[in-house]
């Protein structure tokens, strides 16, 4: 995946005022986790936006420029939207040593009609992510599980989604991500709860 360069500002630590004031000239406050350190920076929103929309942007790598963070890089931690606006209102970015494996969270994405389906199953989606352990510049922005030969009742358990070279699951255990159900009987769709307006 494509590193971004981010500039980022210092900014005044603490308080909803000069965090409110922030927002008001453009700019997004927001706190730096380091490696063994914590600094209040503030970037630009739109940055941060863009890369949030795109496939994988929560693992986009940011080549990090000013407020003495030269050369290191970050990831997207986590982030604060406005209930009312939907704008962002703050984000954490976790610095990362880009020679070390991280922990991530990728996308899983379903390709392919099911011979299941077509006989009239469903195709009922569990996992919709999986967590993952890998170099940062391997980071793949989905991981494709191929449905096709799934046919009613049959499954997909985590151990048989083929990951790309380097990266590795987390989970000790083997969880089912995806499985064909057959479709509902009149009798259960009878017994569904009728939606009220």
């Amino acid at each position: 995946m494509e590193n971004v360069t981010l500039p980022i500002d210092t900014r005044e630590a603490g308080g909803k005022g000069p965090a409110r004031r922030l927002r008001m000239i453009g700019k997004l406050p927001g706190v730096l986790y380091g490696l063994g350190k914590t600094a209040p920076i503030s970037v630009d929103p739109k940055t941060i936006e863009a890369t949030l929309l795109e496939e994988g942007g929560k693992s986009k790598i940011f080549t990090l420029k000013g407020a003495n963070a030269d050369g290191r890089y970050a990831l997207i931690k986590d982030y604060q939207v406005d209930p009312l606006s939907r704008r962002l209102v703050h984000v954490d970015l976790m610095e990362i040593d880009i020679k070390k494996k991280i922990i991530v969270n990728v996308k899983l994405t379903y390709v392919g009609k099911s011979v299941g389906v077509a006989e009239g199953g469903v195709l009922n989606i569990i996992g919709r992510e999986i967590e993952v352990r890998c170099l940062p510049n391997a980071i793949p922005k989905h991981i494709d599980v191929n449905v096709e030969t799934l046919k009613i009742g049959d499954s997909i358990h985590l151990d048989q989604v083929a990951l790309p070279e380097g990266v590795e699951k987390i989970s000790q255990t083997n969880p089912t991500p995806v499985t064909v159900v057959p479709p509902a009987t009149e009798q259960e769709l009878a017994a569904a709860p009728t939606p009220t307006a």
